[in-house]
């Protein structure tokens, strides 16, 4: 993706989508989140807090309720801007999510911390306020555990197969629809400030940005979905470890294809796609090349992203759900347990094995 300044105007993306399947359309439809209690959600932070600081961690269950609602109501209890409240992690308003939020109460001691009890509610339900020294910065958390139940789909032979398939091979790494904003609205958004109207939220700026570039991304992962190769090395990819940290190039020539193929087909490695934004001069390779011509339709846009100084990253093409399992809790309901690395979206998962409503 080159850095090349463009004068062609941004063309609003096509909304909604429908993206490539990896095992078929299913045929088959449930029905998703009918209670709250059947989308239950717990962060896995990945590290516990040391007890001491000027930072106030609070280990919160909320139930139908926004994160952000929620960590703007706890800035008011702290009387502390918005901005002294962070979270590693949206989760899903519809649903039981645990998850933690940071405060910053610097200069202020343990016995004057706000009366974090009266958060308690019907909707929100505090386990601990634990304190710590860091900041609880963005995007830390390993992951999330999931326990969801899909009702109304009945057991067959095809939800079977599909459910051993991915238990195998996984899923492709879609962004949910959930990140592109009711309708596709973070997507409209971000037309506009691209276009140069201001947003002053800083939230909402950061929000239809990162919908422009997992929109981009997931158009990317669908072609490959179609031509079978999102988990196919091709020469020069940049391949992901399991753990969803460590990245290596396959090497230009393909000289190493065989082998890196060898531990996709085991799930230690898979292929990346890109997170659109400045790249400095990567090297050509087949596998750039071939991303370049997906992209090439939405250069403007990705241009506008660079222009937004956004550093390009890279997202595994395959998302991976440790520990999967599923029972059927009833003739027509389906439980499936499942932990995935954070950035993840359950609803790709799901996608795989039923159209819900």
């Amino acid at each position: 993706m080159a850095d090349a300044k463009s004068t062609q105007p941004l063309v609003p993306l096509t909304w909604p989508m429908s993206w490539a399947y990896a095992h078929g359309e299913p045929q088959t439809v449930a029905q998703l989140k009918t209670h709250c209690s059947d989308f239950l959600v717990t962060e896995d932070l990945g590290f516990e807090p040391c007890g001491e600081g000027e930072h106030v961690y609070l280990d919160i269950t909320k139930t139908d309720t926004n994160t952000d609602f929620l960590a703007r109501n706890i800035a008011k209890l702290a009387g502390v801007p918005a901005r002294q409240v962070n979270y590693s992690g949206l989760k899903d308003r519809r649903g039981v999510t645990r998850q933690w939020f940071g405060v910053h109460l610097p200069g202020k001691a343990e016995d004057v911390d706000p009366d974090w009890e009266q958060l308690q509610s019907p909707q929100v339900h505090l386990h601990q306020a634990v304190r710590h020294l860091r900041k609880l910065k963005t995007g830390v958390h390993q992951g999330n555990y999931f326990c969801i139940r899909l009702r109304g789909i009945g057991a067959s032979e095809g939800v079977e197969r599909r459910l051993a398939t991915i238990a195998q091979q996984g899923a492709p790494n879609y962004f949910g629809d959930q990140r592109f904003g009711h309708h596709g609205g973070n997507l409209g958004l971000a037309l506009s400030m691209l276009q140069g109207k201001r947003i002053k939220d800083r939230f909402k700026r950061g929000m239809a940005l990162s919908s422009v570039r997992s929109y981009l991304f997931n158009q990317l992962l669908s072609e490959r979905v179609k031509d079978s190769s999102w988990l196919q090395a091709i020469a020069g990819d940049r391949c992901m470890f399991s753990d969803g940290f460590s990245q290596f190039d396959a090497a230009a020539d393909g000289a190493d294809l065989v082998g890196v193929q060898d531990r996709i087909d085991v799930s230690d490695l898979a292929p990346t796609g890109p997170m659109a934004g400045r790249v400095g001069h990567p090297p050509v390779t087949p596998a750039s090349l071939y991303e370049n011509q997906i992209l090439a339709p939405f250069s403007p846009w990705i241009e506008a992203l660079v222009a937004q100084d956004l550093t390009a990253q890279r997202r595994s093409l395959r998302l991976w759900p440790k520990d999967f399992s599923w029972h059927w809790v009833d003739d027509d309901v389906l439980e499936l347990k499942f932990h995935l690395m954070r950035g993840s979206y359950a609803t790709a998962l799901i996608r795989e094995i039923t159209q819900t409503q």
